[in-house]
């Protein structure tokens, strides 16, 4: 939450600013009067709190880029391979060596979260191609796990009925990895 005097980014569950001490803006209640039930739940359907990344991510192109990229990398040094030349034999192997590299580093780009949308009930995970909800209830969690990575705290969320994996990093989302130990009662080990 950015802080409407002195322009500091602050937690969202704190009552007010840490620097100017401001109060958190207090959300106007709504009249009841000639509303219908359709505006009513479109309104609160849009009641969420957004959250993008503090890093610059690789796009959709970028990945989509290195995974051209492994693919060349891997042919040239397949066809480099088949050469006299020790040179080429040595240049073969760090191309070969080197494909399942970018081609893993392109698949975790993929699974890593640009923006979260909070609402009262659910997250919302957001990569660069697809979007998916995570509800609160315990009913309906899905499967995670915590680890730890360079200091920061890393979630993984894991959908197996889709097959999708998503990566929230504490680096990018501090107040939401909170949020999400917080809700989901997960700690790291």
């Amino acid at each position: 939450m950015v802080c409407s005097k002195c322009g500091e980014k602050f937690d969202y569950y704190e009552p007010c600013c840490p620097w100017c001490g401001a109060p958190k803006p207090v959300e106007e209640p709504k009249s009841a009067g000639n509303v219908s039930p359709m505006e009513e739940s479109s309104e609160k359907e849009d009641e969420c709190v957004t959250f993008e990344s503090k890093r610059d991510h690789d796009g959709a192109f970028e990945i989509a880029r290195q995974h051209v990229g492994s693919i060349l990398s891997l042919c040239l040094g397949l066809f480099l391979f088949r050469t006299d030349d020790m040179f080429c034999l040595v240049l073969s192997l760090f191309f070969v060596i080197g494909a399942p590299f970018i081609f893993l580093n392109a698949r975790f780009l993929a699974k890593v979260v640009h923006k979260v949308k909070c609402y009262k009930d659910r997250f919302v995970l957001c990569t660069c191609y697809d979007e998916m909800a995570f509800s609160f209830d315990k009913a309906n969690r899905p499967e995670m796990k915590i680890s730890v990575f360079d200091g920061y705290n890393t979630i993984v969320f894991q959908n197996s009925q889709y097959r999708k994996t998503f990566i929230v990093c504490e680096r990018d989302f501090p107040e939401v990895v909170k949020a999400m130990k917080r809700v989901y009662g997960i700690s790291a080990e």
